[in-house]
């Protein structure tokens, strides 16, 4: 029990310092490329979040589903040497869509062909190395696992940021990383760390692809409520909305970040007390727990944009650019303190194994979402675009709730939201001062 305690606090720390050296680096484009070159960034790294998104849609929740009937070690090898060949077809699926936004979206002469390139190299090795993590992890390995998962990215970051000091150009970002990451990659194969296997044949992959199939919509709209709409946006409004929000919600991640790091914190002990407990204790665990994950995310939510026209002012560079944005941030951030009662329920419906109950709200939630987000855009301009993100949130968090509430009476922190919300609007207050 120690040592899994050890290794989940490492995955955590790593987890957090790549999430920490992605935001400085991006903080550091954001400074350094005008308003245009940031949002040509924004249109590529689009695209390779995409990538990752498509290539491993459905295929790590496919192998935990098949693992009850590969109880072996032998069947275990076999059914992880037909993911890697199953990442192989929907990589080649993703590049081929990823061409076509780009052929839809973008300019002929807006294109540069060794920048896609680059980004498409990335993109696939990113999904490898996640794929390839998740593998080791399942066979225990975790010290191989932290490889992929840490050092792999890692490297694809320091590529990035050596190449963009000697070049300070979009380009020179995604070349930086695709020749990290192939350095790496090549490192680690050498090595003989992670699973290498295939299929002997194509066809013994349809178990997979045909449970992947259910994860393609929640894939898709999962990318267009982030940084997929980044396209959406270029088609209503001209490049600078794509460069702000691009930076503004890069900046939000961090919202994400915690929240990710309080939930690692408090879901194991719900697991372990919901079928211990009686369900009224539970819920009152639970409750507190995500009220004060409320009041937290607007604290924190509220420092950061109280500070951020003066840190902006501080760096300068082309930041100062982004430094009115206080109205976006507070919109962007408010977005995840509404998220709160989406988590709070969400663990309930995987503690009780109705997993595929949560993938039929988001459908049905992200569809109406983005439909009003959409709407929104065109209807109030470009902070459309910031009140259609925090719409969608909010119909997430409402449809989970009232789902939740059919199978057990569940009671949502609403007054940990409306307290978060106004500890971030405080922020936003202190910034006009």
């Amino acid at each position: 029990m120690n040592k899994l305690v050890y290794y989940a606090g490492i995955y955590t720390v790593s987890a957090g310092l790549l999430k920490l050296a992605g935001f400085v680096l991006f903080l550091w484009l954001a400074r350094t490329l005008s308003v245009d070159d940031y949002a040509s960034f924004g249109l590529f790294y689009s695209l390779q979040t995409g990538l990752i998104t498509f290539g491993l849609v459905g295929i790590v929740e496919a192998i935990v589903g098949l693992l009850k009937v590969h109880r072996s070690v032998e069947e275990q090898r076999v059914l992880f040497a037909v993911a890697n060949s199953t990442l192989s077809i929907t990589l080649v699926s993703s590049i081929v869509f990823a061409l076509l936004v780009f052929v839809i979206f973008i300019n002929q002469s807006e294109i540069s062909f060794l920048t896609l390139a680059c980004v498409l190299v990335s993109g696939s090795l990113m999904a490898y190395s996640t794929l390839q993590s998740q593998i080791v992890r399942l066979e225990e390995k975790h010290l191989s696992s932290l490889c992929f998962s840490f050092v792999l990215p890692l490297a694809g970051l320091v590529g990035s940021l050596v190449a963009f000091y000697h070049e300070r150009t979009v380009q020179s970002f995604f070349l930086g990383s695709a020749i990290g990451l192939l350095i790496s990659v090549a490192g680690l194969w050498i090595s003989r760390v992670g699973f290498y296997g295939v299929a002997d044949r194509l066809i013994e992959t349809r178990p997979i692809l045909l449970r992947v199939t259910p994860f393609i919509a929640v894939a898709f709209l999962g990318w267009l409520s982030g940084y997929g709409n980044n396209y959406v946006i270029k088609l209503l409004f001209d490049s600078k909305e794509v460069a702000k929000f691009t930076f503004a919600f890069g900046l939000s991640s961090i919202m994400q970040l915690i929240a990710s790091a309080l939930n690692q914190v408090w879901a194991p002990r719900f697991y372990r007390i919901t079928h211990e407990l009686p369900f009224e204790q539970v819920e009152k665990k639970n409750l507190k727990f995500y009220r004060i994950q409320g009041f937290v995310l607007g604290l924190f939510g509220g420092i950061v944009i109280a500070a951020f026209p003066s840190a902006m002012s501080m760096i300068k560079g082309n930041l100062v650019y982004y430094q009115s944005m206080t109205l976006e941030l507070v919109l962007l951030f408010s977005s995840y303190v509404i998220l709160s009662p989406y988590w709070h329920c969400s663990n309930y419906f995987l503690a009780y194994d109705k997993g595929p109950d949560i993938m039929r709200i988001t459908v049905i939630t992200s569809t109406i979402g983005i439909f009003a987000w959409i709407i929104l855009m065109w209807w109030l301009g470009s902070i459309g675009i910031y009140i259609g993100f925090l719409t969608q949130m909010l119909l997430r968090s409402v449809g989970i709730t009232f789902a939740a509430k059919k199978y057990w009476p569940v009671k949502v922190s609403w007054d940990g939201v409306v307290v978060g919300i106004l500890l971030t609007s405080l922020g936003f207050i202190f910034s006009k001062m």
